[in-house]
Formats: C-alpha cells, structure tokens, sequence
C-alpha cells in the first residue's frame, strides 16, 4: 500500500493567496469598493487558517503521535461521526460531512482524537472525496499496522448542490477498506452502522 502522502509539508503563502484572490476578484467584475476591499485578506486568512492548513500536516505523524500498546490483539475500534470539511479541487467549492474510522489492532491503539486530526489533516486540502476516503485509509494502515482498517465517509457537496445537477439533498457516501475489513463482511457492516449514527 501507498504511503498517502509523500510531499514535504508546506504551509500556505497568505500574501501570493490574498493577490491571487484580489485578481480573481477583479477579473469576476467585482469592484474592490469598502465592502470587499478587505476581502482578499479576509478569504486568503480563511484559505490559509480553515481550509487548506492540512498541506502542513502529516496525517501519518498525526496518528504516530499518540500510540499506545494495544492490550488485545483483534481489538475492534470505531470512531465515527466525525464531522469534517474540505475543498473539491474541481471547482474549488466546499463539501462537508462525517467520516467513519475503524480498525482491528494487532500491536498499536491511538488516541480518539488523533483520528479526528489526521482527517482534518487530508480534508483541509484540495482533494476529491474518494481521494479522501483512501487516503485517511492508507494513513491509518501506515501509523497503525493494524490487521485490518475501514473508513466510510458521506459528504454534501457544494458542486452538485449549488452549481451543475443543482440537487440540493444529494449525498455521497465512499469507502474503503484495508487487511480483515477486505475479507470480513460483517466487519464493514460494523462499520457501516455506526456510520449512520
């Protein structure tokens, strides 16, 4: 399996980002009036706080940080329902929802909100949801070494609902599995009921 993510951690440039966004701005037709004169700083200090912060952290490292023995091997853990947003890198519009994370330890358990860290750590990026799902999937299997791990992940897009199909309801729900989540059903039925709530 892929390590997730094999670039240097790098932090956002909010002065290139508040330029970029004053020129978007302006080529929209926009006036910079008193209203959105200060709009460049405000979406770049967003842009580089909120939205895409995850460049400058490692999701493996995330997770690595907080290893304890595992007392049991087999041990089935879940955390679920943690929400999340991230940034479609189509048409760099937002998309939020919750994820699911499991896995069935063999030598190592990590901290609950370490989970919820390393997923905001690949969200707060520009990356499409099925990238996302795999991607905290490989992390956990990475950090972890379990003998099995799962994530399902259910979003509401802005690119479906506001633009495009325009399907204001729509959810989309990926997954992806790893080890003993591959070959056990009820594993990812586990899974998939707490996924729902």
């Amino acid at each position: 399996m892929a390590l997730p993510d094999q670039r240097p951690a790098r932090k956002p440039d909010r002065v290139a980002l508040a330029k970029a966004i004053e020129d978007l701005l302006l080529a929209c037709g926009a006036e910079l009036d008193a209203e959105t004169r200060v709009t460049p700083d405000r979406v770049a200090k967003a842009f580089a706080e909120d939205l895409l912060d995850g460049y400058a952290r490692d999701p493996v490292e995330t997770l690595k940080g907080s290893l304890v023995p595992a007392p049991r091997k087999g041990e089935l853990v879940i955390v679920s329902q943690i929400d999340f947003h991230s940034m479609c890198p189509h048409h760099l519009l937002p998309y939020k929802g919750t994820a699911a994370v499991g896995y069935v330890a063999d030598q190592w358990l990590v901290g609950f909100g370490k989970i919820a860290e390393a997923t905001d750590a690949l969200s707060h990026r520009l990356i499409l949801q099925e990238q996302l799902v795999h991607r905290l999937c490989e992390s956990v299997v990475a950090a972890l070494k379990p003998l099995g791990a799962g994530v399902m992940i259910a979003a509401e897009h802005g690119c479906m609902q506001v633009r495009g199909p325009r399907r204001r309801e729509s959810k989309v729900t990926v997954e992806a599995w790893a080890g003993a989540f591959e070959k056990d059903a009820e594993l990812r039925a586990s899974l998939a009921r707490r996924a729902e709530g």
